[in-house]
């Protein structure tokens, strides 16, 4: 697989997910280490969908392995898979025109630059937000930090509590922008709905630091404990969560060359929204 560099490829914006990079992705789905992944994460879905019918959203669904398991095992079940990649949809449709003449509740997709809260709004009984991999610009964040103002100046509490100069600013945008995300995620589901998050990790949650599991529950929105003198909206409530190792860990590495990254894996974690 031929090296990118990441950095100066997607400084040209979203538009590098519909070619060298969205073309990455489509070859990291079809290894070994993501099959064994997407077959594990599958079955976790699985497992939650207690109902013979419902609606299930793939958030970032690349180029849907996950839903092409979810559909076989659940074919009462509408799906919708979301992306900004018109690369990886491409890839998606490949495999769904086959599976949609016998799974008549129906299989979808959507190009959308994600986060999008100008979703129809559907009301999903099941999200699945897995490895998430978004570019967000600079232009693209300014109007959320006006529209969630709480949230923006939760991320630089954090954010400088941790780190100084430029490390804190960089700190702060990866912060916020995976609260928004995680509002988003609020947004598609019907209260008391589940969503089924994968996230790279190095280690459980109990094994994480102070900051990381203080930084992961403000992320996904399951934070409720008052940080100085700001109180975080808790929108989540986190049920389970469950770590497992895995190669996975490497797309970390290919995309910064942090040598932290070479070992790891995923933590599942089980959110109702609130």
């Amino acid at each position: 697989m031929s090296q990118i560099n990441f950095t100066k490829t997607l400084s040209a914006g979203v538009g590098a997910y519909n070619r060298t990079v969205g073309q990455w992705w489509v070859d990291q789905t079809r290894n070994k280490a993501h099959a064994v992944a997407y077959k594990n994460i599958a079955s976790h879905v699985v497992r939650c969908a207690k109902k013979n019918s419902g609606l299930i959203i793939d958030y970032g669904c690349g180029t849907g392995r996950i839903m092409k398991r979810l559909v076989d095992a659940l074919p009462g079940w509408t799906f919708l898979g979301i992306d900004g990649s018109q690369v990886m949809l491409r890839d998606a449709e490949a495999w769904a025109r086959a599976k949609r003449k016998k799974h008549s509740a129906g299989i979808k997709f959507r190009c959308a630059t994600l986060p999008d809260f100008s979703t129809p709004a559907v009301k999903a009984d099941i999200i699945v937000f897995t490895f998430p991999n978004m570019l967000s610009p600079a232009s693209g964040r300014c109007p959320f930090q006006r529209l969630f103002q709480e949230d923006r100046d939760l991320a630089w509490l954090l954010a400088r509590k941790q780190e100084k100069g430029k490390k804190a600013t960089e700190l702060f945008e990866q912060l916020f922008m995976s609260r928004v995300v995680s509002r988003n995620l609020r947004l598609l589901l019907r209260k008391g709905g589940l969503c089924v998050r994968v996230d790279y990790c190095q280690g459980d949650r109990h094994e994480l630091g102070r900051f990381d599991q203080l930084s992961t529950l403000f992320e996904e929105g399951s934070l409720s404990t008052k940080q100085a003198h700001l109180r975080p909206h808790k929108f989540f409530k986190l049920l389970t969560s469950q770590y497992y190792e895995s190669a996975v860990i490497r797309d970390v590495h290919a995309q910064t060359k942090d040598q932290d990254f070479l070992e790891g894996g995923y933590l599942i974690s089980l959110l109702q929204a609130m």
